[in-house]
């Protein structure tokens, strides 16, 4: 390898690599392999801020490559195109072996591309690495060196640099092969950074330093050095290190201020330190004054700044380590300008529709009321941001600020109640809301006023208030309505959420069809104004709506729709795809899939345990085990499942009644009729629920006759899939009692719903005698039975029995009709508590209770206390 170094006014030399041996570098192969990869093309730019590792990077892949190398350095000082063009042309002549004399050509210095590529001709392929090329990038020498690459193919070409360079965006029209090693590439990842502290006592935190020195080379060696000063013994380790590496880079940055600062870039800098991010545009409206386009390249060539590109513009930003430390040199000129720089941002993000950095600006400066309305004019997709940073600036308000800001309190609400660990304190924010509409009256603004009927109708319904809290919603729809038509466009979005929230309490309380109005106009209000999240909410309850009620095609035709339109959320947000991904797997289970059911409650089995769907998820979950012949377990996970029923929300009467319902499935999946019979009782006297779920243990106990008498009379079905229930359970009773032919319009009716709803489900709670029977005579009569093949057998046993009780266990039973005291009892018997215990523990599984009082009142159902 011949590697010849140049720096302008210096000869040529031999240039030996420095240092790779030493405990402050090492080899890196990943990047190695990426410079090797990009040096193949005739153009690769190496690209990081002042001490990234871009020179330690291309000096050990120059110690490594077969490559014939020449080096140039471009100094500061005489960084123009007349000076670069000669000081080239010298090092090609040296590199060549040619002559060191100055060209003869007098019209070089107008055209020195012609002249170089002439002295190229023929001669044998190396690569020219230009380093610091940013000193002269800006003066029209980028086009001459990328012709000059095209017509030498003698010569490739690498260059480092510290900022964006002419020559990226020259090359585009100038169709050349360019590869680009960027900042992010240089940086150490978690591995190399292992490696780099690899048996010392930085090792074990390694990854945290790592994160928090943004992955820079320089800062991991302060770091070591820093790690060989005395720990103080009250501080975290890391800590400690970290408030060393910034002590000396706070050193130098203050012995290094004469060399790049004055009062503009100070005033540049007290400025935008306040922002988040910026681009050109918002920098020249928070500091008007001077060159901010040269500011920001300075500052990002110092490395300073960090760029990235984001919808067509290029965004800037403050690394943290560095924001801290000139936030606390500039403190005067930051205090001075705050107000002013903050409030003149967000306006700007506002106006540009930038609502997340306008709203962050707006709390920031305490501009409470902006904040709002950012909020409002979001179309509150602020609710769904990824990036945490609207959260965090909500939390930073103080209560005593909320309280006079509805919105802003409901919205906290919203974020904390999403989390089972802070679900209370979203009730505490809410809470807040409600306070803050009879502080301040009639005198809140509109959205204020239906963020306060938002916030009560879901504080309603997490506390079990489930028709007071639709009441609330379609009061805030009336608000709304009585509202200037200039104000209810403006509003539109909370019109989508009110009804949304609205069909979902009608949901919950069972009224479907008015719940299926509600969330049709949702989706229509949501599509006008635009909002997304809105649209797809309402389209997902549609589902679910369908769903729950059995109509399963209609319920897959809205879950595609929800799924086509479905945006972009953080797991916050995962409560908002709760509806349909249970809608999905109600789907699945009514086709008798229960591993495709299991797959979409995976995205919601914990988080669902927050909201109030957690009832409904219960029941799919024991109903998706009960199909894979798991009884037992379902019936435990139920069981625990309600036992913590009081750290969870109110559970809503149509889930009340299918969780009482799912306990007497797996209690008959067992074999159990008396404890089944127990769990119904908790449902209604007079409910449809009640008398459908009856009619199905007393079908499995072989009494057909008791069936007829049930469900013969008219009944007021609450469910398409409950009324198909009820029509199976009496079709087969008849069955048991007279001719197929005589129910044949029957069975024809359940085939044709069956296929209609392409709801298999009613059938699974069918003795394998009982399904047998009513296939075997849709057969004779020649009924078509979709998918008949499909129908799982054996889930129940072929008959129920009732409870056999001990002598013991009767006499026990009959002592508890006297007292419940276990002491007393185990006096009666002449045996210890512990064994009353138990046998009490006995007595209740037997019966399917879990108290003395159920107990008793299945005993007297059963007429097990009778002599």
């Amino acid at each position: 390898m011949n590697v010849a170094d140049h720096t302008y006014g210096s000869t040529a030399s031999i240039y030996t690599p420095r240092g790779l041996n030493s405990h402050s570098t090492m080899a890196r192969p990943r990047v190695m392999a990426l410079l090797n990869a990009a040096t193949s093309d005739p153009l690769c730019i190496v690209r990081a801020s002042y001490r990234s590792g871009k020179s330690v990077a291309l000096r050990q892949w120059a110690a490594d490559t077969n490559k014939d190398l020449l080096w140039l350095h471009v100094a500061q000082h005489i960084a123009t195109a007349e000076q670069f063009w000669l000081q080239l042309h010298d090092a090609l002549s040296s590199h060549l072996g040619l002559p060191n004399m100055p060209p003869d050509d007098p019209d070089f210095s107008v055209s020195p591309i012609s002249h170089l590529t002439a002295l190229l001709k023929d001669a044998t392929p190396f690569t020219l690495i230009l380093e610091d090329f940013h000193w002269v990038q800006g003066t029209g020498v980028a086009h001459g060196l990328l012709r000059l690459l095209k017509s030498a193919p003698e010569l490739s070409n690498v260059i480092t640099a510290r900022s964006a360079l002419a020559i990226e965006q020259a090359q585009i029209s100038g169709y050349l092969d360019l590869r680009a090693v960027g900042p992010t590439q240089l940086q150490f990842s978690p591995e190399e950074a292992l490696e780099f502290h690899a048996g010392t006592v930085l090792e074990p935190i390694s990854n945290q330093l790592n994160e928090r020195l943004l992955g820079k080379p320089t800062l991991h060696k302060a770091a070591r050095r820093a790690s060989e000063e005395p720990r103080q013994p009250t501080v975290d380790f890391a800590d400690d290190v970290i408030h060393k590496v910034s002590a000396v880079m706070h050193r130098e940055i203050v012995a290094s201020l004469d060399q790049w600062m004055d009062e503009e870039v100070g005033a540049f800098m007290a400025a935008t330190l306040n922002l988040m991010h910026f681009d050109l545009d918002l920098v020249r409206v928070v500091a008007p004054d001077g060159d901010v386009a040269a500011y920001i390249l300075l500052m990002e060539e110092i490395g300073f700044l960090e760029s990235r590109d984001s919808s067509g513009t290029t965004l800037y930003e403050y690394p943290t380590v560095f924001k801290d430390i000139l936030s606390t040199l500039l403190s005067t000129g930051i205090s001075a300008c705050r107000s002013a720089t903050l409030a003149a941002a967000a306006a700007h993000e506002f106006d540009r529709e930038s609502y997340l950095p306008a709203f962050v600006y707006a709390l920031d400066n305490n501009d409470f009321r902006l904040g709002s309305s950012v909020l409002v004019r979001s179309g509150l997709d602020l609710l769904f941001d990824p990036t945490q940073e609207f959260s965090a600036a909500l939390k930073k308000i103080p209560n005593t600020q909320i309280v006079k800001y509805p919105l802003l309190a409901l919205t906290l609400g919203v974020i904390y109640i999403a989390d089972k660990r802070t679900r209370f304190k979203g009730l505490e924010y809410f809470a807040l809301a409600l306070t803050s509409s009879k502080l301040q009256g009639k005198s809140l603004p509109p959205e204020e006023k239906l963020a306060v009927n938002l916030a009560q109708a879901v504080s309603l319904r997490l506390t079990g208030q489930f028709k007071l809290a639709a009441a609330s919603a379609r009061s805030g729809l009336k608000d709304l309505a009585e509202l200037p038509l200039t104000d209810r466009d403006q509003l539109g979005i909370f019109e989508s959420i009110a009804l949304g929230h609205w069909g979902l309490s009608l949901l919950f309380v069972g009224d479907f069809s008015a719940a299926t109005r509600a969330l049709h106009l949702a989706v229509s209000t949501g599509e006008r104004f635009g909002s997304r999240q809105a649209t797809f909410f309402a389209t997902a309850l549609l589902a679910y709506r369908y769903a729950v009620d059995g109509d399963l095609q209609t319920a897959a035709k809205y879950a595609e729709v929800a799924q086509a339109t479905q945006p972009d959320m953080p797991a916050v947000e995962l409560y908002q795809q709760t509806p349909l991904n249970m809608a999905l797997a109600l789907i699945e289970l009514g086709k008798l899939n229960p591993d495709a059911a299991a797959t979409h409650l995976d995205k919601v089995i914990s988080e669902t345990s927050t909201s109030e769907f957690w009832g409904q998820l219960r029941v799919i979950e024991s109903r998706i085990e009960l199909l894979r012949g798991h009884a037992g377990m379902a019936a435990g996970r139920l069981e625990l499942a309600l036992l913590n029923k009081k750290e969870l929300p109110a559970l809503n009467p149509v889930d009340a009644n299918e969780v009482a319902v799912v306990r007497a499935e797996l209690l008959m999946a067992g074999g159990n009729a008396t404890g089944a019979q127990s769990a119904l009782s908790k449902l209604p006297a007079k409910s449809v629920a009640r008398t459908v779920a009856q009619a199905r243990v007393r079908l499995g106990m072989g009494r057909p006759g008791e069936v007829v008498e049930l469900l013969g009379g008219p009944l007021r079905f609450t469910s398409l899939r409950q009324a198909l229930e009820a029509q199976i359970l009496l079709t087969v009773a008849r069955l048991h009692l007279q001719p197929a032919a005589l129910v044949r319009a029957d069975i024809e009716r359940i085939s044709s719903s069956i296929s209609v709803l392409e709801n298999q489900w009613p059938l699974v709670m069918l003795s394998e005698p009982d399904l047998h029977l009513l296939l075997m005579s849709a057969q004779e009569l020649g009924v078509p039975w979709p998918h008949a093949d499909v129908l799982p057998r054996g889930l129940l046993p072929h008959a129920l029995s009732m409870i056999t009780l001990t002598p013991r266990e009767r006499s026990i039973l009959g002592t508890l009709v006297e007292t419940g005291d276990r002491a007393e009892i185990a006096r009666l018997h002449f045996v210890s508590v512990n064994t009353v215990k138990s046998q009490l523990r006995s007595l209740y599984k037997k019966l399917g209770v879990a108290s003395r009082e159920e107990a008793l009142l299945i005993a007297h159902q059963e007429h097990l206390l009778k002599p």
